[in-house]
C-alpha cells in the first residue's frame, strides 16, 4: 500500500538563514566545530593503531621499506586526545545562537593545535622525503570553505610558516629528523635543495588556497544573492497573504448576512415561494455555506501561519478530546449512515488544545466525507517504542498513487474527490500540515484507491503520559 510520511522540523531562524559577508553563519560553524572534534578522535585512534602495529609487528613496517616509528605516534595521539577533551568541554557551551566572537574563540585554538600537531607529524614522518606535508592542505581547503578569504589566507600563511620553519630547523641540524624512510634509501638532498622542495610545496598550497577561496567566495556570494531574492519573495508572499486575508475577512460579514436572510426567508415566506424559486434559494444557501466554510478555513490557515510566540503548552486528555470530536461529527456521520468508532485509552500529552482539536476534526471529518455511504470509520491509539499514534482508518474511495504526495497542498483535490465531495474547501489537509509543524507531530498516510485511507498522527512518547490501562495496540 502506498505510504506518505509528513515529517516536521523546527523553522530556521531568519538570522541563521543568510550567511554573513565574511563566511558561514554561526550555526554552521558550531556544527563543524563538533564535527572536527569527532574527526580528531578518529585521527588519534589511527595514530594509536599505527604505534601498536610498529611496536608489536615491526616486521610488517620494515617489509614496506620503512623505519618503524618510535614512541612519537602514541605521544602525538595522547596530546591530540588531551586537547580534544578540552575542545569538547568548550564546545558544550556553544549553540546555534552563539555569537560569532564566541565561536571564533573556540575554533581558532583548535586550528592552531591542529597545525602544530600536523607539523610534528610532518617532522616525524619526513618533511621533504615523503608526501606527508600535503596533509596541511586539509586545513587550508576547509578554511577556504568555512572562512572569508582573509581568514583562510591567515591559516595558509601559518601552515606555510610552520612547515618552512620545520624544514629549516632540520637542515640546520637544530631539529634532528630521522623520518620513516631509512637514510640509505633516501634521495641525496642538500640543505638548499630541501628548502627548494619545501618552497615548491608552499607554492602549491598558495595556488590551492587561491583557487578554493575564490570558488568558495563565489559560491557564498551566489548563495547570499539567492537567499536575498528568496527573502524578497517571502516578503511579497506575506504581503499578498495579508491582502488576501483582509479581503477574505471583509467577505465574511456579507456571507453571514446572506445566510441569515435565507433563514428569515425560509421561516417567514417559504410557503409563498414557487417550487423553482425554492430550488434556487436552496442552491444559493448550499453555495453560500460552501463559501462560508472556505472563508473560515482561509482565515484559520492565515492565523496558523502568523509568526506569533506560541502560548504555554496545555495538558490535553486525548481520549476526552477525541470523544468531543466524535460527538461533534456524529450528526455528519449519521447523515451518511456511517458508523464512527472511537477507541481511545486514557492518554495525556502537552500542546495547544485548540490545534489538536482542529487537526483531528479535519482528519476524522475527511474520513467520513470520503467513505462510502453505510461504511465505517475507526479511530484508535497505537504505540511504539518512540511514539504514540492516533490512527484514523476509513474504507472509502482512497487516494491514487500519483495524488498521494500532493494531498497536503492548498486547494489540491483529485478528480475523484471533487466528484465524491463537491462541497470540500480543499484546505483541510493544508491546515492539518500547518498544525503538525507547529506541534512537532509526524503524519503518515497509507492509502489504496478504492479501498480506503489510514491517517496516523504520531506524538513523541516522551510527551505522553499513559493511563493505568495503558494502550492495547502495539505497532511493530
Amino acid at each position: 500500500m502506498p505510504t506518505l510520511v509528513l515529517t516536521t522540523a523546527p523553522k530556521t531562524d531568519e538570522k541563521d538563514r543568510l550567511p554573513p559577508n565574511d563566511g558561514l553563519g554561526s550555526a554552521v560553524l558550531v556544527h563543524n566545530v563538533r564535527w572536527f572534534i569527532r574527526v580528531r578522535w578518529v585521527v588519534a585512534a589511527v595514530l594509536v593503531l599505527a604505534g601498536g602495529v610498529s611496536h608489536f609487528v615491526p616486521s610488517l613496517v620494515t617489509s614496506l621499506g620503512l623505519a618503524p616509528p618510535r614512541q612519537w605516534t602514541w605521544q602525538l595521539a595522547a596530546a591530540l586526545a588531551a586537547a580534544n577533551v578540552i575542545f569538547w568541554l568548550a564546545s558544550r557551551t556553544l549553540s546555534a545562537t552563539s555569537s560569532a566572537r564566541m565561536v571564533a574563540c573556540n575554533i581558532w585554538p583548535q586550528i592552531a593545535v591542529d597545525l602544530g600537531v600536523v607539523t610534528l607529524l610532518v617532522h616525524c614522518v619526513g618533511s621533504t622525503s615523503t608526501f606527508i606535508p600535503f596533509t596541511y592542505l586539509f586545513h587550508i581547503v576547509l578554511a577556504c570553505i568555512f572562512f572569508a578569504p582573509a581568514q583562510s589566507f591567515l591559516v595558509t600563511l601559518t601552515a606555510s610558516a610552520l612547515y618552512l620553519l620545520c624544514v629549516r630547523l632540520e637542515t640546520l641540524g637544530i631539529w634532528y629528523a630521522q623520518g620513516m624512510i631509512p637514510l640509505d634509501t633516501r634521495p641525496v638532498c642538500n640543505a638548499d635543495l630541501s628548502m627548494l622542495l619545501a618552497f615548491s610545496a608552499v607554492f602549491v598550497w598558495l595556488v590551492v588556497w587561491y583557487l578554493v577561496s575564490t570558488l568558495s567566495s563565489l559560491v557564498r556570494e551566489r548563495d547570499r544573492q539567492l537567499e536575498s531574492a528568496n527573502q524578497r519573495l517571502l516578503v511579497a508572499d506575506e504581503e499578498k497573504n495579508r491582502l488576501m486575508l483582509r479581503t477574505t475577512h471583509d467577505l465574511k460579514a456579507p456571507f453571514s448576512g446572506i445566510e441569515s436572510n435565507i433563514q428569515r426567508l425560509k421561516l417567514q415566506y417559504w410557503e409563498q415561494l414557487s417550487a423553482p424559486v425554492q430550488e434556487l434559494v436552496d442552491r444559493i444557501e448550499a453555495r453560500g455555506l460552501t463559501l462560508s466554510d472556505r472563508i473560515r478555513d482561509i482565515l484559520l490557515l492565515g492565523d496558523l501561519r502568523t509568526c506569533t510566540p506560541p502560548p504555554a503548552p496545555e495538558r490535553i486528555d486525548l481520549a476526552h478530546l477525541l470523544r468531543d470530536i466524535g460527538d461533534e461529527l456524529d450528526g455528519k456521520a449519521q447523515e451518511r449512515h456511517i458508523k464512527l468508532q472511537i477507541n481511545a485509552a486514557r492518554v495525556t500529552t502537552q500542546g495547544q488544545t485548540r490545534n489538536y482539536f482542529i487537526l483531528f476534526s479535519n482528519v476524522i471529518a475527511n474520513a467520513i466525507s470520503y467513505s462510502h455511504e453505510g461504511g465505517s470509520v475507526e479511530v484508535s491509539l497505537c504505540r511504539s517504542d518512540r511514539d504514540l499514534s492516533i490512527v484514523t482508518q476509513d474504507h472509502g474511495i482512497g487516494i491514487t498513487d500519483d495524488a498521494l504526495p500532493q494531498i497536503f497542498e492548498e486547494y489540491f483535490r483529485t478528480k475523484e474527490a471533487a466528484q465524491f465531495n463537491p462541497g470540500s474547501t480543499g484546505l483541510g489537509l493544508a491546515i492539518v500540515k500547518e498544525i503538525a509543524q507547529k506541534e512537532g507531530l509526524q503524519i503518515t498516510v497509507a492509502s489504496e484507491a478504492g479501498k480506503g485511507t489510514t491517517f496516523s498522527v504520531a506524538i513523541p512518547l516522551s510527551r505522553c503520559e499513559l493511563g493505568k490501562e495503558g494502550v492495547p495496540c502495539q505497532k511493530n
